[in-house]
């Protein structure tokens, strides 16, 4: 069943055919918005979500594209405007995880990294905000990680990208509220991506150690506040960071 508060708007969630990326389209779909799932290049794992969406009573469509290439973008947000209109909620959440040394990491490395992680939000938010403002308003979240803020052996790249798109937000925060272009950062920490069915109970009860919660995430939780920023509710809220974690870093 789904309700209409999103009812009209069109969400893009990148990275969305597995994990969070899935439930926030879930989410959002459920709320009305016709949902644009997008992956790089699993067109089966983005049928599957189209199609979860679809069995709920909810509207969506899948568009592969890299969002770290600047023309891949462009081309699918060229496939949007032309099957169901401009994009006035997005939800950055593609990114690119590898482990590497700095003393080994190679020049291609690192640039790889940041354009999935960095580049990816500013050519999609470079792409739709014409369309917003010329809706009179929009919704925009980009979603990192709590590696970010307590820094993560070898992964130097991807801190640094994902710090990176925090300026983004609040820059962009700024710059866009005189077009009722609402930004935030959402700051997922240890979630489980399982659903509980993980047999490796010895990596779970690591990840536990540092939770006051004593519990993982769930994808839902963090789709859950999306839907709440896409929302009426939320107008007044922009420029901000929205850590998720059960405790494990309090600020």
């Amino acid at each position: 069943m789904t309700s209409s508060s999103l009812s009209g708007k069109v969400a893009l969630v990148t990275g969305s055919g597995r994990n969070i990326g899935r439930a926030v389209v879930r989410e959002l779909a459920k709320q009305g918005a016709t949902v644009v799932v997008n992956a790089r290049n699993n067109a089966q794992e983005a049928a599957a979500t189209v199609s979860a969406v679809e069995s709920a009573g909810g509207t969506a469509i899948a568009v592969l594209a890299d969002v770290g290439e600047e023309q891949q973008v462009q081309r699918m947000m060229a496939e949007i405007s032309d099957r169901v209109g401009a994009v006035t909620i997005l939800v950055n959440n593609a990114g690119l995880r590898r482990s590497c040394a700095l003393t080994e990491m190679s020049t291609a490395e690192w640039r790889s990294i940041l354009a999935a992680n960095l580049d990816g939000p500013f050519f999609c938010c470079r792409a739709v905000v014409p369309g917003m403002i010329a809706a009179g308003g929009g919704t925009i979240i980009n979603v990192s990680g709590l590696n970010a803020f307590i820094g993560r052996d070898q992964w130097s790249h991807v801190c640094a990208a994902k710090m990176g798109a925090l300026g983004l937000t609040r820059s962009l925060a700024v710059e866009l509220a005189p077009h009722g272009i609402t930004v935030n950062h959402i700051v997922p920490g240890a979630i489980d991506t399982t659903h509980g069915t993980s047999s490796d109970m010895l990596a779970t009860t690591r990840r536990l150690a540092g939770i006051p919660l004593q519990r993982l995430g769930l994808p839902e939780e963090i789709a859950a506040l999306c839907g709440f920023l896409s929302s009426e509710s939320a107008r007044f809220i922009t420029g901000q960071t929205l850590h998720v974690n059960g405790g494990a870093l309090r600020c």
